[in-house]
């Protein structure tokens, strides 16, 4: 492995998908709320990306849709007129069929998505914050190529920049709250996608910002420093550090991609995050 990509299994013996396999049996409601109070973040830099390249697209399809909180923002400002969702979980399905009754939905295995949709075309696949989840994202990537698609955009944390490897050397990553198995830097994603035989298009990373709602509702039941440490590392020092935290400390990076000879490839000239004013997401 090299420095810019780690991949450290859950000490649990989980795998990514058992982890939220049980917390959607366990907590289905409370972690549809949670996932609800930073949907108009990812929505935000899903937006900002399709509008920087001009695309209107018809119809949108989330891979990896969870409870359906980001379609649901997506849907809130209309972006597209049709709107398709798939998960491995009934749990999470089900949920988005009671919330988003209008959206087509399947169960099914994101990293095989072989017989998913083959009847159908779609502007926009996105996948947001899945990635880390995945023990072989590698071959998520690839079998989107079962799909037919024009535009896809995925996001992630960056969890491996500077300081995020030294606080990883003193952290065992096998416990991560959040179940993730995969920690990237911004060349470790690019590289991935490009792995992956996507064209790179336009890159946005930002700083997220959680409310103080939103560190309540998460944090709250947390000893008092643990909650201290959340609410400046969440929400002060993100809005006062910017550019030089999403740089070097933690970041959420979403990335345009082509299939493989649908665009020029994508030249790298973009930088890390884009101006300051682009590159801070206030939180819900």
């Amino acid at each position: 492995m090299d420095n810019n990509s780690t991949s450290s299994p859950l000490n649990s013996g989980l795998t990514g998908r058992d982890y939220y396999s049980n917390l959607y049996s366990d907590s289905l409601e409370h972690e549809a709320e949670w996932l609800r109070r930073g949907s108009s973040q990812k929505a935000d830099s899903i937006c900002k990306l399709i509008s920087r390249q001009g695309l209107k697209p018809s119809n949108v399809l989330e891979v990896g849709c969870g409870t359906g909180a980001v379609l649901a923002e997506l849907q809130r400002r209309d972006i597209a007129e049709a709107y398709y969702a798939i998960d491995y979980s009934s749990e999470a399905i089900g949920y988005v069929n009671k919330i988003l009754p209008n959206v087509h939905t399947v169960i099914g295995d994101v990293t095989d998505c072989t017989k998913l949709f083959q009847e159908h075309a779609f502007d926009l696949v996105i996948c947001t914050h899945v990635l880390e989840h995945l023990e072989t994202p590698k071959r998520f990537l690839e079998s989107l190529s079962h799909l037919r698609w024009t535009n896809f955009i995925a996001e992630v944390p960056l969890e491996n920049l500077f300081f995020g490897k030294i606080k990883g050397t003193f952290q065992d990553r096998g416990k991560h709250p959040a179940g993730h198995v995969q920690f990237f830097n911004r060349k470790s994603f690019l590289d991935l996608l490009s792995d992956a035989g996507l064209d790179l298009v336009d890159e946005y990373a930002y700083a997220p910002i959680l409310s103080r709602d939103a560190l309540e509702f998460r944090y709250g039941d947390s000893s008092r420093l643990r909650y201290l440490q959340k609410k400046c590392t969440e929400h002060y020092f993100p809005q006062c550090f910017g550019l030089l935290w999403t740089k070097y400390y933690h970041a959420h990076m979403a990335v345009l991609c082509r299939g493989t000879g649908m665009q020029d490839s994508y030249d790298g000239s973009l930088t890390e995050t884009q101006s300051e004013s682009d590159g801070i997401a206030t939180g819900p």
